[in-house]
């Protein structure tokens, strides 16, 4: 008689809950969110054939999502409080069985949330720009993110956690688009347009077409889109490969994951670095205990980092022909050191499946992520102090490549660094009701605006609308109260998260996103393209934490 197998195949184990027409809804919300939002482009229907062109893709890209995520997210806001307004008496009593009060359903979040969207109230019936801190656009531009989007954002939280039920259907559908969008920005990142949106720019003349054509790809828009959609999606892969039971799943999860570390390499970006990175660092910690996990996750990362070898054959037969790859991700397609890493992760994963086939069940002490914490925290110091050396002692010696990253300056990060000291000094300057609550969402174009002759002269730029950093981002648009509020909504959505995965491990898919989506915030913008899906993340970490019956003792484990 065969062994029975300690791991029946069967999805994520999700607590017994009646699904209801409201968690369809909710379902189908993110059916929508995760596949025709990011796919949705400016198109145009012509009367010949193939009727419909992709040439016009780019224009207003942004502001065509934001439309669309606006329309979307009403739509299904509308329809869940006709839902509630249609229950009867009997459904709100069995509800609420006993009567408690409002006050006592809401979370530390969920009054997070109420802080930070009443901050951003305040914040734009005192800001003295008006209709760019509602709206998020002006006659100067802007990126959409007025108090409008956040009050739709506390809407999205709102919904989310009172109706949401775990279905995998939904993030199959997320893999398969998530894949679709990767292949098409690796061919555009080695000059292939198959749907033309790139051609009007290519022919074009003037110096923002050209930046177009070499920095916009895939149906994202341009690079630091495109690194923070990939900051949420592939982590939710990666641990969706871990989690799930089903090998036509992890199938399906584990490509997706693969052709998005190609998409990596074409990005460009280090901010990609910095999201993943952290991502990789915290879950090794989280996996470390559970051997049949860890070694999943391992598995994973070699195939990710098997496909970047593989992208360079690609790029080999293709003559070489790509557009500029000068961020930390490219090093890994071109260096043979990589092949070292591959086949030392490559060992230690069977070295894993060895171990935890002969003890299935068996977890390791605790001690060991604390150690293995300690080391990561660690080498975060040391990275820091490196910094702070060649910043502060060592001025003189020549860093090559490596200066804009290991000596903080005006130049540092791309010029990241001038934009981040002129906004504090900007910020200094506030009145005490600003440092409160800043000048309105959305306006740091107007604050920033007396830098913007050095910025030209330095480094070329004749303005800016964002700090490309989203922490320094909100604290000049809605303050000290505004971040802070913003900080406690979603650091406790992300805490009761992990929480909540000692019962219910999907809670660790959806944490991925927010710590990839935080670590990249450090260094770039947001816009209504990737926060969207962060918030959607976030959100889903409450809802899972709510699901979670606090009466459940933690799971036996038995330490090897």
């Amino acid at each position: 008689m065969s062994k029975k197998s300690p791991h029946p195949k069967k999805s994520i184990p999700q607590p017994k809950e009646r699904y209801t027409l409201k968690n369809t809804l909710a379902n189908a919300y993110l059916f929508v969110m995760f596949t025709l939002f990011p796919l949705f482009i400016n198109l145009t229907v012509e009367k010949s054939f193939p009727f419909i062109t992709f040439a016009n893709g780019y224009r207003a890209i942004r502001h065509q999502k934001y439309y669309f995520f606006m329309i979307i997210t009403a739509a299904a806001l509308i329809v869940q409080i006709m839902l509630l307004l249609t229950k009867t008496a009997a459904e709100r009593k069995a509800a609420n069985p006993e009567k408690r009060r409002l006050t006592n359903l809401l979370s530390f979040t969920d009054w997070a949330v109420l802080a930070f969207v009443l901050s951003c109230a305040v914040s734009t019936v005192f800001s003295p720009y008006l209709e760019m801190a509602l709206t998020g656009e002006s006659a100067f531009g802007g990126r959409n993110n007025g108090l409008l989007l956040m009050l739709t954002y506390a809407a999205i939280y709102f919904m989310l956690t009172r109706c949401y039920r775990y279905r995998e259907y939904v993030f199959l559908a997320m893999a398969i688009v998530n894949g679709l969008i990767c292949l098409l920005a690796v061919l555009n990142g080695f000059y292939h347009d198959p749907l033309g949106m790139l051609e009007p720019f290519r022919t074009g003349t003037t110096e923002a077409d050209i930046r177009v054509y070499e920095n916009f790809m895939t149906t994202i828009g341009n690079k630091n889109m495109f690194s923070s959609h990939l900051c949420v999606t592939l982590p939710v892969l990666i641990t969706l490969f871990v989690h799930t039971k089903k090998w036509w799943c992890k199938a399906v999860y584990l490509a997706s994951a693969a052709v998005g570390a190609m998409a990596v390499i074409v990005c460009d970006s280090d901010s990609v670095v910095l999201g993943l990175g952290a991502f990789v660092a915290v879950y090794l910690v989280v996996y470390v205990r559970r051997l049949d996990r860890l070694r999943q996750f391992l598995l994973a990362l070699t195939v990710m980092l098997l496909s970047v070898k593989l992208l360079r054959w690609f790029s080999y037969l293709g003559g070489d022909r790509y557009k500029d790859l000068t961020a930390l991700p490219c090093k890994q397609m071109f260096s043979n050191k990589t092949f070292l890493l591959i086949g030392a992760l490559a060992v230690l994963t069977a070295a894993l499946y060895a171990v935890s086939l002969r003890f299935p069940k068996r977890v390791l002490p605790k001690a060991v992520p604390v150690v293995l914490a300690s080391l990561m925290g660690a080498a975060v110091l040391a990275g820091v102090g490196v910094i702070v050396y060649f910043t502060a002692f060592d001025t003189k010696t020549d860093l090559g490549s490596w200066e804009r990253l290991l000596r903080y300056g005006d130049a540092w990060g791309t010029h990241r660094g001038f934009m981040w000291n002129r906004s504090l000094e900007a910020f200094k300057d506030y009145n005490f009701f600003q440092k409160l609550f800043g000048t309105g969402p959305e306006t740091f174009y107007y604050t920033f605006s007396p830098y913007f002759g050095e910025l030209y002269e330095r480094f070329g730029d004749g303005s800016t609308d964002a700090a490309h950093n989203e922490y320094i981002n909100y604290l000049m648009n809605i303050g000290i109260v505004g971040l802070l509020s913003y900080l406690a909504f979603t650091g406790s959505a992300l805490v009761r998260g992990f929480r909540a995965a000692k019962h219910n491990p999907i809670a660790l898919v959806f944490a991925s996103a927010v710590v990839a989506y935080m670590a990249q915030a450090v260094v770039n913008i947001s816009v209504p393209i990737a926060a969207p899906l962060c918030i959607i993340f976030v959100s889903l970490c409450e809802a899972t934490a709510r699901q979670t019956p606090k009466t459940l003792a933690p799971p036996e484990t038995k330490p090897v």
